[in-house]
């Protein structure tokens, strides 16, 4: 075993008396965790063991794999949103994109009605067709808040709560869509969204697995260093006058 020439001296310039600064001396097997929780193998590469090309290995193809998935994720939720812009969406003089839960919603639900059932009558007139998304908030928003039937007249304070609530969970004109002049479409836009959705979450469990090589990686470093304590080690030095600064000095011995 030999010392390779790595050292690096940090003056903290903190001044503390002798006996504070005996506390601190210390040898650590801390460091090739610690590399290795930042860099999977890099820990074991400090210690000389081959492995390390499997943790190194683990980790490019994960992030490989997280690209890919994102941004193959990315391109079907472009395709999804242009296809029911396309097929279902009530256009309007400006497109209007919604987040995944609306698209979600367009896979369930073949028509989303109306949101203002009257546009002659002043005041906003609740979708009342059961068969459409907007028409069931507003025969939800009744349950809630309407126990004893529709029939209250708009100026009721009942009414008024209904009417917010459905104000606020129905979609509004720029969001209305139609599934029923496209047979077939409604299928293909949720193949779609799926095909998106499964990708997303195909990057968000790599990512455990990257996690997951980092924590491995870090925790068989320590347990390796542990055993041969003398393979790496932080050692924290200072003078032995009163008011001295202190030298942090990083010591990484390899095999020969």
């Amino acid at each position: 075993m030999r010392f390779v020439g790595l050292a690096v001296v940090v003056a903290v310039g903190l001044a503390c008396p002798a006996e504070s600064a005996s506390q601190w001396r210390s040898e650590a097997t801390l460091l090739p965790a610690g590399l290795s929780l930042v860099v999977p193998g890099a820990g074991q590469h400090v210690l000389g063991q081959r492995r390390k090309w499997a943790y190194f290995a683990l980790e490019i193809a994960g992030w490989a794999f997280f690209v890919e998935r994102r941004g193959a994720g990315s391109d079907f939720r472009d395709r999804y949103r242009d296809f029911a812009w396309d097929n279902a969406r009530v256009q309007g003089s400006t497109r209007v994109d919604g987040d995944f839960e609306y698209y979600e919603t367009l896979t369930h639900w073949a028509r989303s009605g109306a949101f203002d059932g009257d546009a002659l009558t002043a005041g906003l007139q609740p979708e009342l067709d059961t068969g459409t998304y907007n028409g069931s908030v507003w025969s939800l928003a009744a349950r809630l808040f309407l126990p004893s039937g529709t029939s209250v007249p708009p100026s009721d304070p009942a009414y008024q709560s209904g009417l917010a609530y459905y104000g606020q969970e129905a979609y509004g004109a720029e969001m209305l869509w139609d599934w029923s002049g496209e047979p077939g479409a409604q299928s293909e836009f949720s193949g779609l969204v799926e095909a998106s959705d499964s990708r997303f979450r195909q990057a968000t469990t790599v990512l455990g697995v990257v996690l997951a090589n980092h924590l491995l990686s870090a925790g068989d470093a320590f347990v390796s260093s542990r055993r041969e304590p003398g393979a790496a080690r932080i050692r924290v030095a200072t003078s032995a006058a009163p008011g001295s600064q202190w030298d942090l000095v990083l010591m990484i011995r390899a095999p020969r």
